[in-house]
């Protein structure tokens, strides 16, 4: 899965990939868990089959959810 993410300060924008659900995992948990993530706020899901602590997405940066898709 990609979406596309641009920095506020110089107002380029990339596709990032944000990986894939696991096996009968749902679309919307899927997501949940990668806005969590990505938001750093804590979630008791797993993300990715593993627990992970990452930086919180620096504020510079603005995610296009409704850009989420395969391609």
């Amino acid at each position: 899965m990609f979406v596309d993410v641009s920095c506020k300060k110089c107002g380029t924008r990339k596709r990032l990939d944000v990986g894939a659900p696991a096996a009968g995992q749902p679309l919307e948990e899927y997501v949940r868990l990668v806005v969590d993530r990505l938001s750093h706020q804590p979630s008791f899901g797993c993300f990715g089959g593993h627990f992970e602590l990452a930086p919180p997405l620096p504020n510079f940066w603005e995610v296009h959810w409704s850009t989420l898709g395969q391609i």
